[in-house]
């Protein structure tokens, strides 16, 4: 046998072997699953990959087996399906049985990630849910909020007075922006562009683009947001312009927190409720509290101008031992310094225990709804009113109907064509049936 035909010999038989390797296991974790864990430990299964893997859990009294390992959907033991939302596909997804299997859904994006989860048909198959909404078993409002120190810690206040010197001495702006997102479901940039005629604004990202960041924070900035270079450039300005990607209640992302954290007001457009999880009532301002940008600017100039009335927004900067007036965030903060660091794990972690301890309790005639991920069809920010011009609105409806064909085939467990989805979906669309 020539040395070619030893080597292809070779290669064939460890791929075969390998193969037949992989096949053994796959029984071996179907027939005697068991014997990775306590035979009565109900299984969860992240159907996409996201929280813990291969890992016995305690949650309080009660104990769950957490696995990505597919092979174990059909386990006996086998109690939950969870989805990570930004990789929840309509061509890759298990039969859906509410009843026996119920589905949970972790997603603390906004949902130009994955429009088909704002549709309350789609909502509805799972039992389950930890997203940025109040009203989710695992809210996620605060994700992007460290904690009660940094927001009232000085370690990079800048005070008023050297503020508006910096505006003379280094020719800055009253107002800052930098975005390098461009295309969003918010439309923000169209109302920065109209702000900008009537008070100035250096504007450091890719969007509306009229300022140059330093060479140090130019490069990678987008890796370097919470960096404490990046952070002490940022409270140099009197105001940050923090506009979210798409408007939905209680999305608030660090664009409203990174301003506050550093102690410069933010100027904010994004979730109505966001005046909720203020530190005081007069923490930040919102644009929609003004008719138009011209009012907006002239309130700012005005406010900028007067020392005494500016400072009143940084009060949980300013005075010594501040207590924060809100309620709500002070008891949702307190409860985040129970754990080790604010990672998002532990969000996660919770999310995870929650449905272990759910499995074991009386099931509840549950499924979650629009409360759970409430975003309404995008609005121009300049009418709030429903924008029909941004190609999100149209995607916002298509996705409607999606999740109507979607719904039908998980709920008679007809297997989904994706091509053939596509199609019904333009149907549906076009015959105005959404």
């Amino acid at each position: 046998m020539s040395y070619f035909c030893q080597k292809m010999y070779f290669i064939f038989a460890t791929i075969t072997a390998l193969t037949f390797s992989i096949i053994i296991y796959q029984v071996y974790l179907i027939q005697n699953g068991n014997r990775l864990h306590h035979p009565d430990v109900p299984i969860i299964l992240w159907w996409t990959p996201f929280g813990n893997d291969e890992k016995l859990r305690d949650c309080e009294n009660y104990q769950c087996y957490f696995t990505s390992n597919r092979s174990f959907q059909y386990h006996k033991q086998i109690k939950s399906f969870l989805f990570y939302g930004s990789n929840f596909r309509i061509n890759d997804l298990p039969k859906w049985k509410s009843d026996e299997i119920p589905w949970g859904l972790l997603h603390e994006e906004s949902p130009r990630n994955n429009p088909i989860l704002v549709q309350q048909e789609t909502l509805n198959l799972f039992t389950y849910s930890s997203t940025f909404s109040r009203f989710s078993d695992v809210p996620l409002t605060l994700a992007d909020l460290p904690g009660i120190t940094e927001l009232l810690d000085r370690k990079y206040f800048v005070s008023t007075k050297e503020k508006t010197r910096l505006m003379y001495k280094r020719n800055l702006a009253p107002l800052l922006y930098i975005q390098s997102d461009c295309d969003t479901a918010s439309n923000r940039d169209i109302y920065v562009a109209e702000l900008m005629k009537y008070i100035r604004i250096d504007s450091y990202g890719a969007c509306l683009n009229n300022a140059q960041l330093e060479k140090r924070l130019k490069e990678n900035y987008l890796e370097i947001l919470n960096s404490e270079d990046f952070l002490s450039f940022i409270a140099n300005y009197k105001f940050t312009i923090a506009f979210e990607n798409a408007v939905c209640d209680d999305y608030i992302t660090e664009k409203l927190w990174r301003p506050l954290i550093v102690g410069s007001i933010p100027i904010y457009y994004g979730s109505p409720s966001f005046k909720d999880w203020l530190p005081n009532n007069m923490s930040a301002i919102s644009i929609l509290d003004f008719k138009n940008p011209v009012n907006l600017a002239k309130f700012l100039y005005n406010l900028s101008n007067n020392e005494i009335e500016y400072n009143k927004y940084l009060s949980h900067k300013l005075i010594d031992d501040y207590e924060i007036e809100n309620e709500r965030l002070r008891k949702a903060l307190e409860r985040k310094e129970e754990w080790l660091s604010n990672e998002f794990g532990n969000y996660v972690e919770e999310f995870e225990c929650f449905v272990c301890k759910s499995i074991y309790q009386p099931r509840k005639t549950k499924i979650v709804n629009k409360k759970h991920y409430n975003c309404p069809l995008p609005k121009n920010p300049l009418t709030n009113k429903t924008d029909h011009s941004n190609w999100w609105t149209k995607q916002w409806t298509l996705e409607k109907c999606g999740a109507k064909i979607l719904s039908y085939h998980m709920q008679n467990n007809l297997t989904i064509n994706e091509e053939n989805f596509e199609t019904d979906k333009m149907k549906l669309f076009d015959r105005n049936e959404c």
